[in-house]
């Protein structure tokens, strides 16, 4: 795995000390028989080593940087992907076609917005009362049927 796991690694290598390493690269090489009793007693010195760590220093285990930024939801849902399983790659997928919706509505209503502002005739329809329904079926006649429900779905809560 290339740049997708660093966040697991980098984890890993918090909550880990030398001699934890030492007996997980020689777990292979211990008899079948004991490899069961010794990956149990790693993962105990994992978590005996996670307990005594957070005492000594307790810290949070995110980014100061990352406090007022929105989380990538893109980003998040490519990183949860090899570690899910098929069912759970077609829920995370549904996830982010919701939030590309969600992003799309937003930014044709703010496209909407400007235009009504830049054009207040646009589809006008002759008497001074504007409507925006040519506008809206012109942005609508873009979407995939999926995106059109999506969008109506979205904009019948914001009403």
């Amino acid at each position: 795995m290339k740049d997708d796991s660093s966040s697991v690694m980098a984890f890993d290598a918090l909550y880990t000390n030398n001699q934890i390493q030492k007996l997980k690269v020689l777990l292979p090489y211990i008899e079948p028989s004991m490899q069961k009793n010794i990956a149990i007693y790693i993962k105990y010195m994992e978590l005996r080593y996670t307990i005594d760590l957070f005492k000594k220093h307790p810290f949070q285990v995110h980014s100061a940087s990352r406090e007022n930024e929105k989380p990538d939801i893109k980003k998040l849902i490519h990183e949860l992907k090899p570690y899910s399983s098929e069912q759970e790659i077609r829920q995370l997928e549904q996830m982010e076609s919701m939030f590309q919706t969600m992003e799309m509505y937003q930014e044709m209503s703010q496209t909407m917005s400007a235009m009504q502002e830049m054009f207040p005739d646009m589809g006008s329809d002759g008497s001074n009362n504007t409507s925006d329904t040519s506008m809206t079926d012109m942005l609508m006649g873009m979407l995939t049927p999926e995106q059109k429900t999506m969008f109506e779905a979205f904009s019948n809560t914001q009403a």
